[in-house]
């Protein structure tokens, strides 16, 4: 029977198991959203080009930076933000309110942040 717990396996076990495509084409394979019912279930499959999950933001950040008033210079940029400092480390578009990706420098919580908060606080 497909539920949570064994999609949460199946997950790990599909990232072990594509480690070896990853290395041999230079990519990054990830299953994202899965939806199920007790007997099937699909997911969308997503592969970028780059070496590590940091390629991949570095270059998407590179892609959309100027859409949102930010530079490409300003990816792992650090910046304060109510007492608290964090790191640029990328942009996801699907988000309209939140798109600019930040992780807290202390904790490694990953934040999402408005453009417009994020210029003021880089000025």
């Amino acid at each position: 029977m497909i539920d949570r717990t064994m999609l949460q396996n199946f997950r790990q076990d599909f990232a072990d198991a594509v480690k070896g495509l990853e290395q041999k084409y230079g990519v990054i394979i990830e299953l994202g959203s899965i939806t199920y019912s007790s007997i099937s279930f699909k997911g969308k499959l997503e592969v970028h080009e780059g070496a590590s999950k940091d390629d991949v933001n570095a270059q998407e950040f590179k892609k959309y930076c100027r859409r949102y008033g930010l530079s490409e210079d300003d990816y792992d940029r650090r910046f304060t933000y109510k007492g608290e400092d964090y790191i640029i480390i990328g942009i996801k578009p699907s988000k309209r309110t939140y798109p600019i990706v930040c992780q807290h420098a202390l904790n490694g919580q990953s934040y999402g942040f408005t453009p417009d908060t994020v210029k003021g606080c880089l000025k």
